[in-house]
Formats: structure tokens, sequence, C-alpha cells
């Protein structure tokens, strides 16, 4: 095979060639001849185009054959115009022709001919398919804006009752490469109106290609770890059945119990959910079941000789992990680093004077901020403290990590933009009143969403460091949690007012509100595609899933495997 880099030019290649190909036949069909397996149209003089660029239909109206006739001369003296790729000409397709004259439908395995004229028998073969002909009409209803009903309206004659047809179904015609590339350009409800047309139609119309496409021109591209082996329709059902939920706010909650003291943080992913408390524990727990699998801590762990690194000897403040190691910062100053999937401590982080707020990582460096207002850099591999970032004047409350970019939120009201490579701060944002308790930036590192005690949201442009917008009094008391879920474009925040909200990213709209959901302040709030949980004082996590019960839900989110 060649190399990936010429797939984009193999494709453009073939789009290319598909154009110029459907072009040509289009504008000018050959003769049929015996040795080809093509059932191209012969009777070119009565047929017609709408606009010049479209298939053929059949009339009988004298004006109409004069704008017939014009029209060939004019096309015989530009044959070179061709459109500038397969969306254009998709685009330029319009239905035509007299309204008054019949149309006979086949059955669910036959073409669409115009056929103005027939006899009784042909009457009654109307009448007899009067049920079909309705429902392939209504089966076209998306497809003629985007062309492909004029197509089959004006081709793919019947053998079942003997009608040769005035034009041709592209799906007898074209490979199967290019009859999906051209697919692969419709929305979903065009997609479906193809699976109504006929079983050559349908079978186009299921292919995973196209229903890949369709799902990320509407929904964005998925992690490339769930991209190969697929049912992508059943994955776009999925995700509208879940966006339709997201919309309405419909959940089934369920409540874990097992901390004894406030839960300060928390992260999961399809598999666990990991909490952080003020018990000096940090517990997991299955996401399927909520059932604690461990609970990790000196004086919980059994395993004897276990502690060689030890535990955390104050609350469990902050954390993060991803698929081999578990981070966690702590009152009493420090950061472990502890191996997944046997959660065994192995490296102890010393650097703070005080307590770790926050911490994150990515494949080279880990990041903590602490009270004692500074930021330590460390190197994932060794824990070696590469670089200490200093220029806020409160307390460093949240910090986040994208490629070379840091973002800082302080308890001086101000937020920080760092170079990690050379601990430089490239732009402070000011503009809260009051101190930050969080903040996220986005994957892209474009924009930065901060809250804090001012009860404010406010949305920052990185690059010229401008306020987009401000949600003013977005909860009724201290923005304790931020979480920025691009993919989705949704924000959901924590607050001690005891609700978590869902917020529009674009516009900063309220989405959903679930107040007093916990007993007491909450304190950290997480989502993803299926879910929101949050943790409060109240030494309770909260799960809201907006999953429960969809059919279909394997072919888009994997069944976990045994965690431990």
């Amino acid at each position: 095979m060649g190399d990936a880099s010429s797939t984009p030019r193999l494709r453009t290649r073939i789009s290319t060639c598909a154009r110029f190909t459907l072009t040509r036949i289009l504008r000018d069909p050959p003769p049929k001849r015996n040795d080809t397996p093509l059932n191209f149209t012969e009777n070119i003089p009565n047929a017609v185009s709408v606009d010049g660029t479209g298939p053929y239909l059949r009339v009988s109206n004298n004006v109409q054959e004069q704008s017939r006739r014009l029209w060939i001369v004019q096309n015989r003296r530009d044959g070179s115009r061709t459109t500038s790729s397969i969306r254009t000409w998709l685009l330029k397709f319009r239905i035509g022709g007299n309204e008054g004259q019949t149309k006979s439908v086949t059955g669910p395995h036959g073409g669409f001919s115009s056929i103005p004229g027939q006899g009784s028998h042909a009457q009654g073969k109307e009448r007899a398919h009067g049920s079909s002909a309705g429902n392939h009409r209504k089966a076209l209803g998306h497809l003629i804006p985007s062309g492909f009903g004029t197509m089959l309206y004006g081709g793919g004659g019947s053998r079942h009752n003997g009608v040769v047809g005035t034009g041709t179904d592209i799906m007898t015609v074209f490979p199967t490469e290019i009859i999906a590339q051209i697919l692969s350009y419709l929305d979903h409800k065009s997609l479906l109106s193809c699976e109504l047309v006929s079983r050559y139609w349908y079978s186009a119309a299921l292919s995973s290609h196209v229903w890949r496409n369709t799902f990320e021109a509407e929904y964005g591209k998925l992690k490339p770890s769930r991209l190969y082996g697929r049912d992508w329709k059943s994955m776009f059902e999925v995700k509208r059945s879940l966006n339709r939920r997201w919309l309405k706010g419909q959940v089934n909650p369920t409540y874990l119990r097992g901390h004894s003291d406030s839960v300060y943080c928390v992260q999961f992913d399809q598999e666990k959910i990991i909490t952080g408390s003020r018990d000096r524990t940090v517990r997991v727990w299955d996401i399927a079941t909520g059932q604690c699998l461990r609970v990790i801590g000196a004086s919980h762990d059994p395993r004897p000789g276990s502690s060689t690194i030890g535990y955390h000897k104050g609350s469990v403040l902050c954390l993060q992990f991803d698929d081999r190691i578990l981070v966690t910062g702590s009152s009493d100053h420090t950061c472990i680093i502890y191996s997944l999937p046997d959660f065994e401590p192995f490296l102890t982080l010393q650097g703070h004077r005080m307590g770790v707020l926050d911490v994150c990582f990515d494949e080279s460096h880990i990041v903590s901020c602490s009270k004692d207002t500074s930021i330590c850099v460390w190197e994932r591999s060794t824990g070696l403290l590469l670089n200490r970032l200093r220029g806020h004047e409160g307390p460093v409350n949240a910090v986040q990590l994208r490629g070379n970019v840091v973002a800082s939120a302080s308890g001086d009201a101000n937020i920080k933009i760092w170079d990690i490579e050379n601990g430089n701060c490239m732009r402070t944002l000011s503009g809260h009143t009051r101190g930050l308790a969080c903040i996220q930036l986005s994957e892209d590192r474009q924009t930065v969403v901060s809250g804090g005690n001012d009860q404010s949201i406010r949305v920052w442009d990185v690059d010229s460091g401008h306020l987009r917008y401000e949600i003013r009094d977005a909860h009724k008391s201290l923005v304790r949690s931020l979480y920025l879920d691009s993919q989705n474009e949704r924000i959901i925040s924590g607050s001690y007012d005891q609700s978590v909200r869902v917020w529009d990213l674009k516009e900063g709209k309220s989405l959903l509100n679930f107040p007093r959901w916990h007993g007491s302040w909450i304190l950290a709030a997480r989502a993803d595609d299926r879910r929101i949980v949050s943790t409060s004082q109240d030494s309770q996590v909260l799960v809201l899933d907006f999953s429960s019960g969809i059919r279909g839900l394997e072919n888009m989110f994997p069944v976990p495997s045994k965690i431990i």
C-alpha cells in the first residue's frame, strides 16, 4: 500500500474523475452498444435539461421543446463547461418539467419514469401502484433539492411493467466507490430517503463510508481509537437520541456513597470514576454498576508492605489520570503518581510549600499549582522539577495544560497564559471583580472559560486576550467548578449554590439547570457525551446519566473491559 500522505491526493483524483465522468455522461450520453452492460438512454432528442446541467426529463410542451433545442445548441458550443466539485454539481440540480405530466412509478425494485400519454393498460398499472407512488414521492421529498430526485424521475426504467425509462439510475451505472463519494455529501434526512427508493439505493445508502461522513459533518470527528469497525448509522441514531435528552434534561440519577467527608475532585471515563476526598482517600468506582472497586489510602490498603512511597496525609484536593498513571495533589503539599491499572504509588513530587490545589499533565509534563502562589512544571518520566512559574499574587486555584500552553486562575482575579518551554507569561486576562476558582482551556488553545467568586462565567479569546462574552449571575454563589466540552459545545458549571448548570458555548445561553440535587456545596463537576458527574461537600457523588435505555449504545461506546 502507498504512503498515508497520498490518501488525500488519491481521493482528490477519484473525485475529479467522478465529476468529469458524471458531467460528460449526463450531458452527452453515449449510444447503447451490445458489448456494454450500461443501459444509457438512446433517445436524446426527446430529452431536455431543466437548467442546462441537470439530468434529462421528457416533455411534450412546444415551448419546452424550443427551449430544449436552444439548450442543446448552446451546450454544444460550450461543451467544456464543468462544475468545480461534486458538491457544486449536486447543488445545481433542480426539479422541473410539466406538473401535469403523468408519472408512473414502478415497484420497490424499479426506477421512476415520466410517461405522458399511455393507454388504459398503463393507467391501470398506475392505479395499482398508486400507494407505492405516493410512498416513493414522499421518500424523494428530501432528495429533490439536492438533485437525486430529478435523476430518478428521469431514469431507471422498470422491467416489471415493460416501460423503458427516459434516463439512467446512477446506482446501476457507476462503481460503488463513486456512488459512496456522491452520497457522502447528503445529510441524514436525505440518506434515510434514499433507503426508501429501491433496493439498490437502500444498499448504497447503508454504506459505512457514507454514514461516517454524515456523522462527522453534523457532530464532528471522534477520537482515532473509535474510527474503525463501527456501525456509523447506528452511532448517528445514538448521538441524535443523546442530544434530544440533553436538550430536554432527561436523566437517570444515581448517588455513589462511600466517602466519609467532602469529595473535592473527580474524573471519569467509559469504565470508571475516580474521586478524591477530605477523608484522605481516593476511591475507584465501576461506572456501570456504581460499585466501589478500590479505596486508596494508608489506612485502607490491606496489602502489607505496599506503602513504600506512602499515601497522602491530608485531603486529596485534585487528581487526573490517563491510561498509564494517576496523579493526585493534596493539602499535605505533595503530589503522588500511581501506576495504572494496579494503582500502585511509585513517585512523590515535593516542591510546594502549601497545599496543591490543582494538577494536570500530558505526555511530557506534569503541572501543579498551589496555595503558595506558584506553579510547578515537572518532567513526567522522572519527576524532576523543570521550572517554577511565578506571577500571581494570590493562591493559584486552577491550572490547565494544552500543548505548550498553560492557563492558570488565581485568587487575585487574574488569568495568566504561560509558555511551558521557557516559563514566560505570554498574556494576562483581567476582568473578573473577585477571586477565580476554576478555569478551562480548549483543546485548540483558542478559548479560555473562567469562573469565580463574582458569580459570573467569562469566555475569552486566547490570541487577542479579548472577552468574547460574560454570563452574569450565572450562579447565586461562587462558581466552584467548570468543564468545557468543546466537542458538543457545552459548558458545565457547579456552584456553592448547590446547582449544576449546562450552558451553550457559542452564545452563553442556559440549556439545563439541576438545582439542589446535592445537599451542600458542589465542589467538582465534569461531563462527557453520556453523563454529568458531580461531587459535593455532602460526601456524595452524583451521576446524571442521559444514555440510560438507549438502544445501540455499544456501537458508539464499546463495552468496558475489566477495570481491576
